[in-house]
Formats: C-alpha cells, sequence, structure tokens
C-alpha cells in the first residue's frame, strides 16, 4: 500500500500522469466532436486521439476539467486525492506545496473546477472505484 507523499510522488511524474489520464478518459468514453463517433485510436506522437470514422483529433484534456488549462496533467491527479482525503477542507496553499507551483490563482480556478467535477460526478463509477481504493488503503487520512 500507497502512503500519500508515495502516491503524490508518483503521480507527479506527467508522463506516468498523462497515461493513467489517457486510461481515464478511454474508461469514459471520447466522443468525436465532429461526426459523434466513439471509436477513436491514440496519437501517440500527437499525444492526441483520432477519430476512426472522420480522422478528426481530440486532445486528452478536451470535454474535461482539464480544458482550457496549461497547468501539468499531473495537477489532476494530486488534486483529485488530496480532495477525496481530506475533503472540502484542501486549500489552495496546501495544493501549492503539493504540486510546487509558484503561481496562486491558476491553482484557485483549478481547484474550484475540480471541486466541481467531483460534486457533479458523486456517482460515477470511476470516482467510486477510485474512493473504494483509498478506503481500502493503509493510507493515513491527512489532517
Amino acid at each position: 500500500m500507497q502512503t500519500t507523499v508515495e502516491y503524490l510522488n508518483v503521480y507527479k511524474d506527467e508522463g506516468f500522469a498523462i497515461e493513467a489520464f489517457k486510461k481515464f478518459r478511454l474508461k469514459k468514453g471520447v466522443v468525436c466532436k465532429k461526426c459523434g463517433s466513439t471509436h477513436h485510436y491514440w496519437l501517440k506522437s500527437k499525444q492526441q486521439f483520432q477519430c476512426k470514422d472522420c480522422k478528426f483529433r481530440t486532445t486528452i484534456r478536451s470535454g474535461t476539467v482539464l480544458e482550457g488549462s496549461k497547468l501539468p496533467i499531473s495537477y489532476f491527479f494530486i488534486t483529485l486525492h488530496l480532495l477525496l482525503k481530506k475533503g472540502n477542507t484542501l486549500t489552495v496553499d496546501e495544493l501549492q506545496v503539493n504540486t510546487n507551483h509558484k503561481y496562486y490563482e491558476p491553482l484557485w480556478d483549478f481547484l474550484r473546477k475540480v471541486k466541481e467535477y467531483i460534486r457533479k460526478n458523486e456517482q460515477d463509477p470511476i470516482l467510486i472505484t477510485y474512493l473504494e481504493v483509498l478506503n481500502e488503503s493503509s493510507i493515513p487520512k491527512a489532517s
């Protein structure tokens, strides 16, 4: 079982976070904005999904809480983990310490978006599974 520090160190690796987020996207389903198809494949060279039907490309962030954000994808997992462990008591200052991000404002907006995502998707099977894994693990509750 991983401790919170070990977990955060794993997800600070952007390459690992991208692969994990790609799996997250595939599990949720990628829908082409142009033709509505759900058949896609991953273009490793472009780090995008490409529609098998019309060849339209979709970024890994498109249609997610990360859309429009320039923050690293690793921040999503770090923020999600801390929010699910601490609840709504996570502050931007704590997030800033855990991500080593220099600026407050982008993290403030990002934290707000992730909190909203969790609130809207409480019954999402992916979040439920994630919570079950956290509850079964020996990761100590952050205080």
